[in-house]
């Protein structure tokens, strides 16, 4: 009565405690929710002063990409608009009185000059009004060539769209592809007119566009990018890789190549969908884009210019966005200092709160784990925190102590203990099944057995044993010498308990079995064992002195089991592996009638203790393999 209490007692407390803990709150919740409101405060200040920052340096990288554009546009006006001017001069040399239209030695002398003063210059000739032309070529070797014929060798376009009546004006052309010169060239013409302002013919040179591409390349001043110029929308004027165009299959019909054959696969994603940069908008305002390829983001500044030919061209360069934010982006550092202090505090609060919540989460953690009966985890984290590290001490010290305890304390009777609480551990009368297992012969089995043998096949036959009870929801009792006791319908009571124990029964037998032919084919003598199984009445609970208790269950039913057990010996046929007697008491409350059916045969009467008690049961019969698979499920 007075355990009882206690237990009753302490249960009561339990409740309170359980109830008193819901009105609690987190130590980590207060923790966060302080540190929260600090980070809201700094990060608004942080906001606005970021902010400022940030619109002061786009505006600086937009005046930088600016002057980026721009310098590309002046280089190539810087290349090309001083052949225009000498052009225009030659125009007017080469209509002046004294040069005449059949002078040809006259003629040759200013297109000779007119490639050896302008290095990009592969072509200079003169179209006369009277069909004939004047040509100088340059040689891969430098040196320069030149020819006469009566005739032009083919049209050029250029020829037709000068306005012979418009009066002196030059004029670019389209690329186009010359098989004089072996690539592709840039048209300009000029036309020119004697005295009398008579068309006498047109002053054409071709400016080799490799000349365009080194003019180009040469500047850049970025690593990891390069120039461009773009015909149209497509064609690759001027790019590192027209330096030597060979590879690139150009021809009459295609004298540049589209931007995806330069071997450049970031300029061949330029038009790409236009993606997004914390310091650009995705067109950059007017100057290009910022697109990605292969993972990272290049920006784009181009302009169009005008002036050079029939279609637009696009002259510009592209880079990593780094390239321009690296620098600038120190600006962003001005707001970070600002609130640097705060950071860090902020920080090492959170570092605080983490490191007390990770205390807490690996109590919680433990605790959980010990209510699942899992004592394998590790605990102890050590820490230069004196009181953090004696808790996680003291809290692995006790882990450990928990192992030792499940080893000598059934996991099952645990678990049922922890669902039923500590008004389940009342002692009571229950009706319960028991089942008493026994090795036969075990003392001749194991007599030239070392020790440590002995030790090893005792363990792997309860492991065996303790799985199937274990998995038809049986405790084990107790182990008492190569003996077991299990009981089903103890704690908390169990619906079918017989019905548990006897498949328990023909899972031990299939397992022995396997077991067996493992042992025989590596020569050792099989294990047979006797079983009893009876049902009936016991007193259930904790039972022991004041400093030390066992769950367990005492009365006639277990005496009843285990002289069951003792009988079978004198049933067991001399091949049969496991022997069953079930006592009709236990048969009678079986709830399957597929377990009942193996039961055959006239009750045997076995002799009590006493001699004047008197117990009916049956043998078992053990299915083949495949139906006690069956009767399991």
């Amino acid at each position: 009565m007075q355990r009882n209490a206690m237990i009753d007692g302490q249960s009561d407390k339990s409740d309170r405690f359980t109830k008193s803990r819901r009105r609690r709150i987190p130590m980590v919740a207060v923790l966060g929710a302080a540190f929260s409101l600090v980070a809201v405060v700094s990060s608004v200040a942080y906001f606005f002063l970021l902010y400022g920052a940030a619109i002061t340096t786009e505006n600086m990288l937009h005046d930088r990409t600016r002057r980026l554009v721009e310098d590309e546009v002046q280089r190539v006006r810087t290349l090309l608009d001083p052949v225009a001017e000498k052009i225009e001069l030659l125009a007017v040399l080469v209509s002046a009185p004294h040069l005449q239209r059949t002078a040809s030695d006259e003629i040759a002398e200013v297109l000779n000059l007119t490639v050896n003063r302008m290095p990009g210059v592969a072509i200079a000739e003169f179209y006369g009004s009277d069909g004939r032309v004047h040509r100088v070529i340059r040689a891969s070797d430098g040196s320069t060539q030149y020819i006469e014929a009566l005739q032009a060798e083919q049209s050029l376009p250029l020829l037709e769209a000068i306005d012979r009546r418009a009066g002196p004006k030059t004029l670019w052309g389209q690329p186009r592809w010359s098989s004089t010169a072996g690539q592709t060239v840039i048209d300009l013409g000029a036309p020119i007119y004697g005295a009398d302002g008579s068309y006498v013919g047109t002053l054409v040179i071709a400016l080799a566009i490799s000349q365009l591409s080194d003019r180009t390349s040469d500047a850049n001043s970025i690593s990891n990018g390069a120039s461009f110029i773009i015909v149209g929308h497509d064609k690759v004027l001027a790019h590192h890789r027209l330096n030597d165009p060979r590879g690139l299959g150009l021809s009459e019909q295609k004298p540049l190549p589209r931007i995806d054959e330069v071997e450049d696969a970031v300029l061949a994603a330029i038009w790409n969908e236009p993606a997004q940069n914390m310091w650009f908008d995705g067109d950059v305002r007017s100057l290009g884009h910022v697109a990605e390829m292969g993972g990272k983001k290049w920006l784009f500044v181009h302009r169009i210019v005008s002036g050079y030919g029939p279609d637009p061209w696009f002259v510009g360069r592209y880079f990593p966005i780094e390239e321009v934010t690296g620098a600038l982006s120190n600006l962003a550092w001005g707001a970070i200092v600002g609130a640097g202090s705060l950071v860090f505090a902020f920080l090492l609060a959170v570092a605080i709160s983490l490191k007390v919540g990770r205390l807490i989460g690996t109590i919680t953690s433990a605790a959980k784990a010990i209510g699942r009966l899992q004592f394998g985890q590790v605990y102890y984290q050590p820490s230069r925190v004196s009181e953090i590290d004696d808790a996680g001490y003291s809290l692995d010290r006790a882990r450990d102590a928990l192992n030792w305890f499940g080893a000598y304390v059934p996991k099952s009777l645990i678990r049922r203990i922890m669902e039923a609480g500590e008004a389940g551990l009342v002692s009571r009368k229950q009706l319960v099944t028991v089942m008493f297992t026994d090795i036969v012969q075990f003392s001749q089995l194991t007599r030239n057995m070392p020790g440590d043998e002995v030790a090893d096949l005792l363990n792997h036959h309860f492991t065996l044993l303790g799985a199937c009870i274990e998995r038809e929801r049986g405790v084990v009792d107790k182990f008492i010498g190569d003996a077991v006791m299990a009981v089903w319908g103890g704690i908390g009571g169990l619906v079918g308990h017989a019905d548990s124990a006897v498949r328990a029964a023909l899972a031990i037998a299939r397992a022995l079995e396997d077991d067996d032919v493992a042992r025989r084919h590596e020569g050792r003598p099989p294990i047979r064992v006797r079983i009893g199984i009876h049902s009936g009445p016991v007193v259930a609970g904790n039972i022991g002195s004041a400093d030390r208790v066992n769950y367990t269950v005492v009365g006639d039913t277990v005496n009843v089991a285990q002289r069951l057990e003792q009988v079978a010996k004198e049933f067991m046929v001399t091949d049969e592996v496991v022997t069953v007697l079930v006592s009709t008491d236990t048969i009678a409350a079986l709830k399957d009638p597929s377990l009942v059916a193996q039961f055959g045969g006239e009750p045997i009467v076995c002799q009590g203790k006493t001699g004047d008690d008197v117990v009916k049961c049956l043998k078992l019969s053990l299915p083949s393999r495949s139906v006690i698979s069956h009767l399991e499920d």
